[in-house]
């Protein structure tokens, strides 16, 4: 155990959630009233209700989906549905892109400080005077946000003091005032029948200047008002942003040639009544037939709502839809989307060099399970260190030479970069294959099968590890990480959460164990306007800042790839970092000089509802580029350094010790495994030694806490700032870096100057947890810089049919001690989004206190999404420390004062 291990705190008291009042955080939407309501939507209200006549008079199916567009916050639109016969809630999808126009807008936002930043000559006090007048004359509400009152009008106003600047404080002002280039709103979907579709056009015909409706129908009425655009699903929709049809532009030519049918996934509206899920089931089957299309395998996952089929189709079927030929099939209404099949790939991995290593032992139980490829059980590096589960025989499908990534991320995450030579897990690690290599792929890169569903395989397989299944054990029931470190590149996350992510935010609850996944990588060429000589010819502080720019004016295209979007995982970027020692570049360019900085291949959030994606950075390699035509560079496949030093998959018979080096954000991801391997042990050996009895259902909330726990931006946002010129804010910041980068010994043990109490409990909606951490005494009256940093973590249970999706909303807020009361670090909206809270407080004022006050952390929970009625498992880190060469001996006086609690409470 460390000479200074982590420390308890004692049971939390308990007491009441206290209700604050909300503020008013929402933009301030223009409307139209109701006449030029009227005026725009009775024409589509029309045309949507003839659509239904016009189907049911020539033999199509006679429901649709209703997409209701509406703008701004519409609560609660399933009591809505209720209301109408016919009428079945679908789905609801934020929307961020809304054009405004004369109708729909945002009312621009004058700030205080708006002149003051603008002007020059102006100092805050008086920008200040100026907004008051703008409010006390109406120009303004008291938020700020702007009337209909003429801004020239207010020239008049301004003080004789301001004379020499009142033209131009009118022209910053009507800058400031122009709406905003476009704001968000939701899709609300929802299937209809004509009964339904008649019932909502005669409301829409009774509503009035009033804004009444019948009793049981007032929610109408707030749709009604809110409504930007009526319309059907359409084949558009089933195809937009699920990059089915740049996968069918890119691979016809081989399917053509071949003359194969075209696989693709087909996922369908999910229908709550069965029978209605089985009939659009046989619909979609009758549909694939018609085009001399197979059925290869259908999934229906009722826990997350998913229902989808894998067809096949004619090549030529394909081709039409490129051209915009669309068969019956495309134009279902029990279809949602299309999907590309069998994208979770990986890369192959070059073969390497031979040499030496030594294992080392292992005992006990497994703590991580590792779901993909299948690996070399035999190289020396993993012998006896694996326990290989794959009843489904992939691993039969594999040559000894093509288990590649399965073999990589063992040998991390049992071992770390082997370049580094750290110490390896004590313990198992339970690997899976879900993986097999393609038949149809001339390198035969590892992929999910084009027959199987990856929620399918995931959801089969970490029931297997904690159920009983087909009259056997639970196969793992031990392990607390499941590392998936494959991506769908063809689900890239904008609004709607995937599938499979939402299957690991249901599954992390049920099984209380934390998925560890990666961001996914960004492969394609980066265009840096520079051949490579003048590239080269940069600084390297000029180098960085051109990647940067580039990474920066292409965000879009940078984004997480499923199943990174997950609200319970910990999805963890790259760095590019690692242990290598090049020994030339050869003709390889490194296009990022900087190993404090995320990997060009590395995505970056924000996450669902804006909650903080990537979390943490891990070192991953550094990425090198080959330069390509046109001033474009791309990834090179070098088996060289720099990268991580990894097991590889042999090459000839006999050959147990190869290792090669690689790079990406499966690496990270794999380390940050490894990493809570190492919390998991730690916490163990701390609990068995001062007899501590955590729930088991508490274990995986901690580790996710204490990931994260010791993550910083350190250097990272010095950095930033000096290569973005510092124009990046602390929410741009937190985009780019997440929680930043965690080093994890301080996380295992404690210092003189640094003390870390961990907690846990189980809580429930509108309850208050109170964690006291004591303040050291030899701290009052210091003026020494402190840092105070609070993690808190947990599994939220999930609701599918609401938008807010995450049903327990965990918090705290920071403490005003006067000991660290300022925010560092991750933007303090942006913390409390998803369901890890971190965060970072420093503070240098004379601290005032006397021996027994405490910092007092309150974790409460309300519910967030739907109805609560769950109990809520989490884990909380908190740290206090000075800078380690101040001789203030924190840990001592806090271990001493933290312990009396603990033994009052063991004696009662």
């Amino acid at each position: 155990m460390a000479d200074k291990p982590l420390l308890f705190f004692p049971n939390p008291a308990t007491a009441d959630r206290m209700k604050k009042a909300t503020g008013r955080g929402a933009p301030n939407y223009h409307f139209p009233d109701v006449n030029r309501q009227k005026d725009r939507l009775t024409p589509q209200f029309q045309a949507m209700n003839q659509s239904f006549i016009t189907d049911s008079s020539i033999g199509i199916e006679p429901e649709a989906v209703l997409v209701l567009e509406v703008v701004g916050e519409i609560k609660d639109f399933t009591r809505a549905v209720r209301a109408i016969d016919g009428l079945e809630w679908l789905a609801e999808i934020d929307i961020e892109t809304i054009d405004p126009d004369d109708d729909f807008f945002v009312s621009p936002k004058i700030r205080k400080r708006l002149l003051y930043h603008k002007i020059d000559s102006l100092n805050t006090n008086q920008s200040s005077q100026i907004w008051n007048l703008l409010k006390d004359n109406s120009f303004i509400d008291k938020f700020g946000y702007r009337t209909e009152k003429p801004l020239d009008e207010f020239i008049s106003l301004i003080p004789d003091v301001f004379n020499d600047v009142k033209n131009q404080i009118i022209e910053v002002l009507k800058s400031a005032t122009v709406p905003s280039e476009c704001f968000s709103g939701r899709l609300f979907l929802s299937m209809s029948n004509q009964h339904a579709m008649n019932d909502i056009l005669s409301k829409w015909n009774q509503w009035d200047s009033e804004r009444k409706l019948p009793r049981g129908y007032q929610k109408w009425s707030e749709i009604f008002s809110f409504l930007k655009v009526l319309r059907r699903w359409d084949v558009s929709d089933r195809l937009r942003e699920t990059r089915v049809l740049e996968y069918w532009r890119e691979n016809l030519d081989f399917y053509q040639s071949q003359n194969l049918l075209f696989p693709f996934e087909v996922e369908l509206w999910y229908r709550e009544d069965r029978a209605k899920r089985g009939a659009a089931l046989d619909h979609i089957r009758e549909l694939v037939q018609a085009e001399n299309g197979q059925i290869i395998k259908t999934c229906t996952i009722e826990e997350i709502r998913f229902c989808a089929v894998k067809a096949m189709l004619p090549h030529a079927k394909i081709k039409g839809v490129l051209e915009s030929q669309y068969v019956a099939l495309f134009r279902s209404n029990d279809v949602m989307f299309f999907h590309p099949t069998g994208q979770c790939a990986v890369d192959i991995l070059p073969d390497g060099e031979v040499g030496e290593f030594t294992p080392g032992e292992v005992s006990g139980d497994p703590l991580v399970g590792i779901l993909d490829g299948a690996p070399f059980t035999n190289h020396k590096l993993l012998d006896n260190r694996l326990i290989l589960d794959d009843p489904d025989d992939f691993s039969s499908m594999y040559q000894a030479s093509e288990r590649r990534h399965g073999t990589a991320m063992a040998s991390l995450i049992c071992h770390g970069e082997l370049d580094e030579n750290s110490i390896s897990l004590n313990t198992p690690i339970y690997i899976r294959p879900i993986m097999i290599p393609n038949q149809n792929d001339l390198n035969r890169n590892e992929y999910i099968p084009e027959n199987e569903f990856f929620e399918d395989l995931i959801e089969r397989a970490v029931r297997r590890i904690f159920e009983n299944s087909e009259g056997e054990d639970p196969i793992a029931p031990t392990i607390k990480i499941i590392n998936i470190s494959i991506g769908d590149p063809a689900k890239v996350f904008f609004h709607r959460l995937s599938s499979v992510s939402k299957l690991l935010d249901w599954l992390s609850y049920k099984y209380s164990v934390l998925f560890c996944v990666s961001a996914g990588n960004v492969t394609d060429d980066i265009e840096l306007g520079l051949s490579e000589d003048q590239f080269l010819s940069l600084s390297q502080e000029e180098q960085a800042t051109t990647t940067l720019k580039f990474i920066h004016s292409n965000s879009r295209n940078y984004r997480i790839i499923a199943p990174g979007e997950s609200i319970n995982a910990i999805t963890v970027g790259a760095i590019h970092n690692d242990y290598s020692t090049i020994a030339g570049l050869g003709n390889r360019v490194d296009i990022l000089p900087d190993i404090n900085l995320p990997s060009p291949i590395s995505p970056f959030g924000f996450g669902y509802r804006s909650s903080i994606k990537p979390e943490i950075y891990i070192s991953a390699g550094r990425q090198l580029y080959d330069y390509h035509q046109n001033n474009s560079y791309g990834i090179s496949r070098s088996p060289l350094a720099p990268g991580q030093k990894v097991a590889a998959a042999p090459v000839a018979a006999g050959d147990t010790t190869r290792a090669t080096y690689s790079c990406g954000t499966s690496n990270a991801a794999a380390l940050a495994t490894r990493f809570g391997a190492m919390v998991v042990e730690s916490i163990y050996e701390l609990a068995d030694q001062t007899r501590v009895n955590i729930p088991d259902e508490n274990i995986s909330p901690l580790v996710k806490a204490l990931l994260i726990h010791s993550a910083s931006w350190g250097k990272s946002k010095d950095v930033m700032d000096l290569y973005m010129s510092g124009g990046l804010n602390r929410k741009s910041l937190t985009k780019y870096l997440g929680y930043g980068i965690p080093l994890l010994q301080r996380v295992l043990e404690c210092t003189n100057q640094r003390a870390t109490a961990i907690g846990y409990g189980q809580i429930g909606k509108d309850e208050r947890h109170e964690f006291k951490l004591p303040l050291p005494p030899s701290l009052n009256g210091s003026s020494e810089g402190r840092r105070l940093t609070i993690s808190l973590a947990w599994m939220s249970p999930v609701s599918f049919t609401n938008r807010n999706y995450r049903k327990a909303n965990l918090t705290f807020d920071p403490p005003k001690a006067g000991i660290a009361d300022d925010r560092s670090e991750a933007d303090w909206q942006k913390v409390k989004k998803g369901t890890a809270q971190h965060e970072v407080l420093i503070g240098s004022n004379v601290a005032s206190f006397v021996d027994g006050d405490t910092i007092l952390i309150p974790v409460e929970c309300r519910e967030d999404a739907g109805s609560l009625d769950e109990s809520v498992y989490y884990g909380l880190a908190v740290t206090l420390e000075v800078k380690e060469d101040i001789d203030i001996p924190i840990y001592d006086e806090i271990k001493e004062r933290i312990e009396v609690p603990i033994a009052i409470q063991n004696d009662q």
